[in-house]
Formats: C-alpha cells, sequence, structure tokens
C-alpha cells in the first residue's frame, strides 16, 4: 500500500504543477495589452429579442459601473459595444430566414413525435411556440415588440458604449490603445456592412447604420490623430483670385 500511495501523491503533485503552469500564459495575457479578438468572443448571454435581456443589461450595467480600474472598463464598454453589433446581425439573420419558434431541447421532440403520431401533424416546437408567444407578450409591455425596434435599440446602444469607451480609455495618438482601437473599428465597419446587407429600406435602419457607421469613422480617426481641426494657427483660408480671372497687380 506503501508504493501505491507515493505514486498517488507524486500524480497528485504532478497534477498540481501542470495546473498551475497552465495558468502562468493566462496571468500574461490578462496583465498584458489586450487582443482585439477578445473583444469578440465574449461568452453569449440573453438573446437581445429574449424578455429577460433587459435585466442582464441592468446587471452588466451595475458591474460596469462598479469597476474601478478606467482601463478595464473602457475595454468592457468596447466589447459590449461588439456584442450589440453581433446580436443586431444575428437577430435581422434570424427574421430573413423565418426560423420560427425554436424548440425546447428533450421535451419538445418528445410531445411533438407522440402529437404528430396521433394527429398526423407536423408540428415541431408546440412547447416553443408557446414560449416564444409569453416572450413576445412581455416585449411588447418592454417596448421591443418587433425585430427592427430591437435591432433600432442595440444600434443605438452600440453608439451610448463606444463613447463611454472612449471616455474610459483616454486613447492617444500613436499608443497601443490607439492601434487595438483602430484594429477594432475597422472590424465594426466591416460588421456594419455586413448588417446593412440583410436590411431592406422597409426596416427602417438605414439612417441608424449610418449614425454608426460615422460615429465609428469619427473616434477611429480621432485616434489615429487624424481628428484635429484643419485649421491650425498660421495657416488661414486659400486667398480667393479675382472675379475675371486675372492676378491683379501691383502699383
Amino acid at each position: 500500500m506503501l508504493p501505491l500511495r507515493r505514486v498517488m501523491q507524486r500524480r497528485l503533485v504532478t497534477a498540481s504543477v501542470v495546473a498551475a503552469l497552465s495558468l502562468v500564459p493566462l496571468t500574461a495575457q490578462a496583465a498584458g495589452a489586450a487582443d482585439v479578438d477578445a473583444l469578440w468572443n465574449q461568452p453569449q448571454g440573453v438573446s437581445a429579442d429574449s424578455a429577460f435581456y433587459v435585466i442582464q443589461e441592468w446587471l452588466d450595467g451595475v458591474a460596469h459601473s462598479m469597476q474601478n480600474d478606467p482601463t478595464q472598463r473602457g475595454m468592457d464598454a468596447l466589447a459590449r459595444a461588439n456584442a450589440d453589433l453581433l446580436s443586431a446581425y444575428s437577430l435581422l439573420q434570424r427574421q430573413r430566414s423565418g426560423a420560427g419558434p425554436q424548440p425546447v431541447a428533450i421535451i419538445d421532440p418528445l410531445l411533438s413525435s407522440v402529437y404528430n403520431f396521433i394527429t398526423g401533424s407536423n408540428a415541431k416546437a408546440p412547447v416553443g411556440s408557446v414560449f416564444g408567444w409569453a416572450n413576445q407578450a412581455v416585449l411588447k409591455l418592454e417596448g421591443r415588440g418587433s425585430t427592427n425596434e430591437i435591432v433600432q435599440a442595440l444600434l443605438q446602444d452600440y453608439r451610448s458604449k463606444q463613447a463611454a469607451a472612449d471616455r474610459d480609455l483616454h486613447v492617444s495618438a500613436g499608443s497601443e490603445l490607439a492601434a487595438l482601437w483602430t484594429a477594432n473599428a475597422a472590424r465594426e465597419r466591416a460588421f456594419l456592412v455586413k448588417i446593412k446587407g440583410v436590411t431592406t429600406d422597409a426596416d427602417g435602419l438605414i439612417g441608424a447604420l449610418q449614425d454608426a457607421d460615422q460615429s465609428t469613422t469619427a473616434l477611429a480617426a480621432k485616434h489615429q490623430g487624424n481628428g484635429k481641426s484643419a485649421d491650425k494657427p498660421g495657416k488661414g483660408p486659400a486667398p480667393t483670385p479675382p472675379a475675371n480671372g486675372q492676378s491683379k497687380k501691383k502699383p
């Protein structure tokens, strides 16, 4: 029994060392400069078309306000702004595909098979349909009854979170944060193009998309050092030529 106990102890020590070493890269990455991929690969929460989304947003807002580190708070706001774009695109895609009610795992397949065998119909999500109806009723009470209204709110929220990130990060031109912001803004503009590709004029989202693109472009130019005014001291407007097109002669 003694050799076996020693073997088990050695294995436990080895496992502990491996676990500790595996945490070293994660700690270094967390302490170092944030990667732009990390701003897009966030854990998925409640869908934006869920009645519980407002609760999640409130909880996220509370956690955001309690963050003492302004840099971390700004990164969080930037990641949440990206999540708004992902949610908007996902909702519009689902609306175009007409996927219908989502079936409840295990319960709906079982009930559907029994119901379809007895009635000969083709009901795919009886329980999911009931849940979808209840969720839609609550969404209307929240003032978010349609997909276009939800997407409109997401695009407005995207701009406000961008502005919050800009206030907290204090990005200076030429810094690592400026390079990160520029790379992230390029992805945001590309994603806005994708969202525009799944919208129509009837959705009423073109204006919101243009506003989001303009604010994204303006902030990116600001952090690249191109957002300064062109009217510098000592450089006035170009002189206006005479009306007849001829230069004035000196006396």
